[in-house]
């Protein structure tokens, strides 16, 4: 059931994922995690994609964590069962990496949220490379006020993202936000008209799909890993991978395409 709740369809060289129980606002269940992260398994070994989209099916993008499947947890976590939170904790770290998956992919991942998202569907789009909003987006990290924190990277991935301040201001108060705030904190690159959101993002996929994979797979190692290095550690990146491109099919193809005027013919090799 949880693969028809998350679906993934390629278009070209694009590949699409997408959150499917429109019916339930998209809530996200832990088996979406797995099924998200299984996905990205086949995508990478596919040579023809270049990108991929994230999106929901229906009237909004997510309305969060699928309450079930959180009270599922009840009897996991009682104090008999879960004394000193060792358990706890496994669980968490292991639902983190399907999350850290998206970030370490070496493919661009966007992701498109329009009308609302909440809670875990933000964690999920802070995994993602470059977010996109309509602008009418809602946009929001409750679990202060049900008592706990967001356990999925939001504290960690958004900080970095807008700056401790603005991320104590949204986590301490469980508020809802605009698109236009998240533009101005960074949070979201644009804002497109609803209708004209998930248009536009295949146009930013198909922008990224011109440029060779393997440069556009280093440039997200460094830019990802490198982040919270020392200047020297990531331009040390930046020469190794350089080398290692330089001696690639790609780049040759590259240079040739160029002499030649013609669209590249990109193999990741």
């Amino acid at each position: 059931m949880s693969q028809d709740h998350v679906v993934g369809k390629k278009k070209g060289t694009i590949f699409y994922i997408t959150l499917n129980r429109p019916e339930k606002r998209n809530a996200i269940n832990f088996d979406m995690f797995i099924a998200i992260a299984e996905i990205l398994e086949d995508v990478i070994i596919d040579p023809e994609i270049r990108a991929i989209i994230l999106k929901g099916e229906g009237k909004i993008f997510s309305s969060g964590i699928d309450i079930n499947s959180l009270l599922m947890l009840v009897d996991r976590y009682s104090p008999e069962h879960a004394s000193g939170g060792a358990p706890i904790r496994a669980d968490i770290i292991r639902y983190q990496r399907f999350f850290t998956r998206l970030q370490d992919i070496e493919i661009p991942v966007i992701c498109a949220m329009h009308s609302m998202a909440l809670g875990v569907a933000v964690e999920l789009a802070l995994a993602c490379d470059i977010r996109l909003m309509s602008d009418d987006c809602r946009w929001g990290l409750p679990e202060g006020r049900f008592g706990v924190i967001p356990d999925m990277g939001g504290i960690a991935r958004l900080s970095r993202l807008i700056g401790s301040s603005r991320t104590m201001e949204v986590l301490s108060t469980g508020n809802l936000y605009t698109a236009e705030q998240a533009l101005d904190w960074g949070l979201a690159s644009y804002l497109f008209p609803k209708e004209k959101l998930f248009e536009e993002a295949e146009k930013l996929a198909r922008d990224i799909a011109q440029s060779g994979p393997l440069a556009v797979g280093a440039i997200k190692k460094v830019v990802t890993k490198g982040a919270d290095m020392d200047l020297m550690t990531q331009l040390d990146m930046e020469a190794n991978f350089q080398s290692m491109l330089l001696k690639s099919e790609d780049f040759m193809e590259g240079i040739q395409s160029t002499m030649k005027k013609r669209a590249p013919r990109w193999k990741r090799k």
